[in-house]
């Protein structure tokens, strides 16, 4: 490609989580290997800085509200920077994102991240797939991070086969190595006990991610128990800190708040939990894989795909379940040692980010014709 080929990565959120880090992955990415990624997106957001940091083009955008103002905006920004393709992240993108390529004459490819729907109301359950199965009829490829995702997906009618790719999300292995501080120090960041046993988790606090669970398995797990940590922030916040207290847990949890870059204090995690009820590809799991950590994890698809049908981390979605598949974890030195090792291993062979470029380059230029 004589000019860089321009790339309009629209996203839902600039906030820290799985989402933004994974579009800065992509935006890096593609930079490094010769397009131009330019990333619309919410103002406000922390991670809009570290997108700029990484000297990545960025616009801010109301893509996560709907608006038909917006609409408009980003068709101006697709004229105004020669875009050839619109690449959109998650509800309210994908709805702006591929309106707004279909207006300006290019192509678009969208990424569900997760297909959550169950708990909505039944008229908007019905509604948001109505509407997701008429945008698919403007959008050239749909990505799925999943195979389990895609097979969902398909089932509900939201693509065709055709249209469906399954491009697994990629973590940067030897980067997140690099920047990873040592357990002491991640510990004296967060002003943890260096003594203390510690699980930690970093997530989006929305309900589909059940972090109640692990707060009911800590009150539920035998003395003396272990430490908590939460890393982020969201709608659940509020309610979570109401449990933390009414289940006695306050002088064991800590809520360390948005973290950019969180996964760079992961070292502090004796365990790695992940009690969610649904999950697209989890990235902040395959984080905490790459950087050795043991991962207990409930017994769902997406895990399943992550940690492997048989891996000794997956455990019911119970507190008391969940309770005994941390204790058995954190009182075994020798299985955490091996998690570790296994986990390590597949992030590194399976989930490498390079992996993913190579499977993302291969659909733009599909879709452009290069």
């Amino acid at each position: 490609m004589s000019e860089p080929v321009a790339i309009a990565q629209v996203l839902v959120s600039t906030r820290p989580g799985g989402g933004s880090q994974h579009v800065l992955a992509v935006a890096q990415g593609l930079r490094a290997r010769g397009w131009r990624p330019i990333v619309a997106g919410p103002p406000g957001g922390a991670m809009l800085e570290r997108f700029r940091a990484a000297g990545v083009e960025t616009v801010a955008l109301r893509a996560d509200r709907l608006s038909p103002l917006t609409v408009v905006r980003l068709v101006r920004l697709i004229r105004r920077h020669r875009v050839r393709l619109v690449h959109s992240h998650g509800k309210g993108a994908g709805f702006h994102g591929r309106l707004a390529a279909r207006l300006a004459g290019v192509p678009a490819v969208h990424t569900l991240h997760g297909l959550h729907y169950e708990r909505y109301a039944p008229l908007v359950r019905a509604v948001y797939l109505v509407l997701e199965r008429r945008l698919s009829a403007c959008t050239h490829v749909v990505i799925n991070v999943s195979r389990a995702q895609e097979a969902e997906g398909l089932a509900l009618g939201l693509f065709t086969p055709g249209q469906s790719r399954v491009i697994r999300n990629g973590v940067d292995v030897a980067g997140l190595g690099a920047r990873a501080l040592d357990r002491w120090d991640a510990r004296v960041a967060l002003g943890l006990d260096q003594s203390v046993l510690m699980v930690g988790t970093a997530a989006r606090f929305d309900e589909v991610k059940r972090l109640d669970l692990l707060l009911r398995a800590a009150g539920a797990a035998p003395a003396p128990g272990f430490g908590v940590v939460f890393i982020g922030d969201g709608p659940e916040a509020p309610r979570l800190r109401r449990l933390t207290r009414d289940l006695g847990l306050e002088p064991r949890v800590t809520f360390a708040g948005e973290i950019p870059g969180a996964a760079s204090l992961f070292a502090a995690f004796d365990v790695f939990a992940a009690p969610s009820r649904k999950e697209g590809l989890p990235l902040a799991v395959l984080e905490a894989m790459a950087l050795g950590l043991p991962v207990v994890a409930s017994d769902i698809a997406a895990h399943r795909e992550v940690l492997g049908e048989a891996s000794g981390g997956l455990t019911e979605g119970t507190p008391e379940a969940f309770a005994a598949g941390l204790t058995a974890v954190l009182c075994d030195p020798e299985l955490r040692r091996r998690l570790a090792a296994e986990n390590r291993t597949r992030a590194r062979s399976e989930f490498d980010v390079h992996g993913m470029l190579d499977a993302l380059e291969g659909v733009y230029r599909e879709t452009l014709g290069l």
